[in-house]
């Protein structure tokens, strides 16, 4: 469980992220919405411990080495995109798997130089999904898929979350990605939380802003 209260986190004049209060259950998945600036990234290195509260807490029941962090810039290892999905902390032997899932199975061979930005990330991904982590924070995870990639590696993410009951938050630019993977969404504007609940509940949101922001994707 991860319980957020009265958090702050300032970096200029013109913003500080600031969340009253959120309960995150075991198993939850999360989508973080909202428009660029909001302060999805902040709340998930805040999350990851990569950044220190200037007020309020995180209390989280997951240890660090359980929870696993993916920035929007991943760093990959020389070598293929085997070993890389390899270095995941306690994988499995067999990393076929999710190779395979992350649609990465013909890549396996090819050296990180070889690959495009798109097909790195999913190393990056992969390398997520093999490890031993209770807690994924995801940032951007499928921004440089396609749309026709993007929601096969979707349905991956989900189905690998719900199988192992693992906690997931990750940022999203998409709606339509976060509806697809969460069960739950967090829309963030200028820094605030303006609205969290089901995905139920942001198909008809109650803010002017959630509204708004909804309508522009036609969701």
């Amino acid at each position: 469980m991860i319980q957020i209260s009265n958090l702050q986190k300032t970096f200029s004049s013109e913003f500080t992220l600031e969340i009253d209060g959120i309960t995150i259950e075991d198993g939850d998945r999360v989508a973080l919405i909202g428009l660029n600036g909001s302060g999805k990234s902040t709340l998930l290195r805040l999350l990851a411990g990569q950044l220190t509260p200037d007020g309020g807490t995180i209390a989280c029941d997951t240890p660090k080495e359980k929870t696993g962090y993916q920035p929007q810039s991943p760093y990959l290892f020389r070598g293929t995109a085997e070993y890389n999905v390899r270095l995941a902390p306690r994988a499995p032997k067999d990393v076929y798997p999710v190779l395979r899932a992350c649609e990465l199975e013909p890549l396996a061979n090819k050296k990180m130089s070889a690959l495009s930005g798109g097909e790195r990330q999913r190393v990056f991904l992969a390398r997520m999904l093999a490890g031993d982590y209770d807690l994924l924070l995801l940032d951007e995870p499928l921004s440089a898929a396609d749309l026709q990639t993007g929601a096969a590696l979707s349905k991956t993410l989900r189905d690998h979350c719900e199988k192992t009951n693992k906690t997931l938050l990750f940022s999203t630019h998409l709606p339509r990605q976060a509806f697809d993977i969460a069960n739950k969404i967090l829309l963030l504007d200028k820094g605030k939380a303006v609205e969290f609940g089901s995905v139920a509940q942001m198909k008809t949101p109650g803010s002017d802003f959630g509204r708004a922001f909804f309508a522009l994707w036609n969701v």
